[in-house]
């Protein structure tokens, strides 16, 4: 038939005063360019070419146009944002064979599934796992927290329908698949229960033990914990061997990461399937130790604590937080808190020190906010005033937290990196450990489960961006100063650890 010509829009006037005009298309660019920045902070250089290139082709001939794209492209292709971010997505599409037997063959996902508790974790859980295609029960002994679970799920499915990122028949299918009960039986075919009710042994044990007896002998029992450890969990429970630990991240939705925890007698099998079972929800899985804070929470200790310790020794708190937000993080330290809550946050930093000692010893900086309440987010208040929780601000009585003015003063560089450091020396002590099975799924988990800056590849790529002889030299520099010389042992945050020696030594991590 031949060709055909295409329709031209007709813009002629408007190409003139608009596309081909510079003062407009300088205008564009100025609010392209400060709507950019204002999200990335000019930290991913393909956004800025992006947009030169958008606004200069109504005055480019097509071959200097394409050239210019190829030069663009070539020089972001082997610029360092590039190969980070590079290396990030192998590393998630790796996460995907995390499902494969050492045959090659694939482990299939559950179909039908159970979740015990109806909190906010389980309903978001159990919320997710229907709208992903599977048939699931809500169980909880409270009738209110199931409506209430019920009505955030139904929420949130209108709210996609709305947006139409689910069709009708999707959305119907969502909050059909979805049901709840104050009993635990009638589960009698699910492949998969998951337990999301207090952080207590005995109680997670005794729920998981009572759910055993209703699924069929195979099915999967997976705990949510965060911070207790699934061996201990399943001691005692049939089958051992298929209890895993599933730990997601709060929001559920929102957070891209689940660490997969076996305990000491959990089979292949069994992992394979929990890893099934993320990667149908949506989620990547990373499969780490069973060890106290598992990894995420663990590395992401040290930073915390440290943060907490910069601001009660005089270090301004809308100082610090645009620092690591310059850095890349995707929000402060004090918002993260808030984000978490600070009686959770003040948990998991005493569980940390009663498992690993002075390194992880806590500050005291959460008592007073604790005894008053001020709990975060979910308390409308805490480091920031949640009154508006798209646009939180902090709170204007902070200056109580501090104990001291030593560290006002103190350099940027220096604040930054206490708290980077003391994190990244973690995570290179993890590697070491074996929490982790390699470099690059550290870093993986890191990014997708603290949000560390992509851009910087994770925390142990960015050591070796930095440069390993570097980061020991400056941890020993950070180690000297008189406030961590006088925390004793707890000083030993900053004590360059045996892995991140070994691997300077070497001239990186094993990946």
């Amino acid at each position: 038939m031949g060709r055909l010509p295409a329709p031209r829009p007709r813009r002629r006037v408007l190409r003139w005063l608009v596309d081909k005009n510079p003062a407009v298309s300088a205008l564009i660019e100025r609010k392209a360019r400060r709507d950019a920045r204002a999200r990335t902070r000019g930290r991913y250089p393909a956004i800025d070419t992006a947009i030169s290139l958008v606004v200069q082709a109504p005055r480019t001939g097509a071959k200097d146009a394409a050239d210019k794209e190829a030069d663009a492209i070539a020089r972001l292709a082997t610029g360092p944002v590039c190969k980070h971010l590079v290396a990030l997505f192998r590393s998630s599409e790796a996460a995907k064979k995390l499902v494969q037997d050492e045959g090659g063959d694939r482990t299939d996902a559950p179909t039908r599934g159970v979740v015990v508790g109806a909190g906010v974790m389980g309903g978001a859980i159990a919320s997710l796992m229907a709208e992903k295609g599977l048939a699931t029960r809500l169980a909880d002994l409270s009738p209110a927290a199931l409506d209430e679970a019920l009505v955030a799920h139904q929420r949130e499915v209108d709210r996609k329908r709305r947006r139409r990122r689910l069709a009708p028949h999707e959305a119907n299918a969502a909050l059909d698949r979805r049901d709840g009960t104050p009993r635990r039986d009638g589960s009698g075919r699910a492949e998969v229960a998951v337990e999301a009710v207090a952080e207590r042994l005995s109680v997670k044990r005794a729920v998981l033990t009572e759910v055993a007896e209703t699924l069929p002998p195979d099915a999967l029992l997976a705990t949510n914990t965060s911070s207790l450890s699934v061996t201990a969990i399943a001691e005692g429970l049939p089958r051992p061997d298929r209890v895993v630990g599933l730990h997601f991240f709060n929001p559920v939705r929102q957070m891209p990461l689940v660490e997969v925890v076996p305990g000491e007698l959990t089979s292949p099998r069994s992992v394979r399937r929990a890893c099934a079972l993320a990667l149908q929800l949506g989620k990547t899985p990373v499969v780490v130790k069973d060890v106290a804070g598992f990894l995420v929470n663990r590395v992401l200790g040290p930073y915390l604590d440290e943060a907490l310790r910069l601001v009660a020794g005089g270090v301004a708190p809308g100082r610090l937080e645009e620092l690591l937000l310059g850095f890349g993080m995707p929000m402060g330290p004090l918002r993260l808190l808030d984000e978490v809550g600070l009686d959770i946050a003040d948990h998991a930093a005493r569980s940390l020190f009663e498992a690993y000692g002075e390194r992880m010893r806590p500050s005291n900086a959460l008592g007073t906010d604790l005894e008053a309440g001020r709990l975060g987010r979910k308390a409308g208040f805490g480091f920031y005033h949640w009154s508006d929780p798209k646009h939180p601000h902090l709170a204007n009585d902070l200056s109580t937290l501090q104990t001291s003015g030593d560290l006002e003063d103190l350099g940027d560089d220096d604040i930054v990196d206490r708290c980077v450091l003391a994190m990244a020396n973690e995570a290179a002590r993890c590697l070491g450990e074996g929490v982790a099975r390699s470099a690059a799924e550290l870093d993986l988990a890191m990014v997708f489960g603290t949000g560390f800056a992509p851009f910087r590849g994770g925390v142990l790529r960015h050591l070796e961006t930095v440069g390993l002889q570097r980061v020991v030299e400056r941890l020993g520099a950070l180690a000297e100063m008189p406030d961590v010389a006088a925390r004793g042992e707890a000083a030993a945050r900053f004590q360059v650890c045996d892995a991140l020696g070994a691997a300077a030594s070497a001239g990186g991590f094993a990946r």
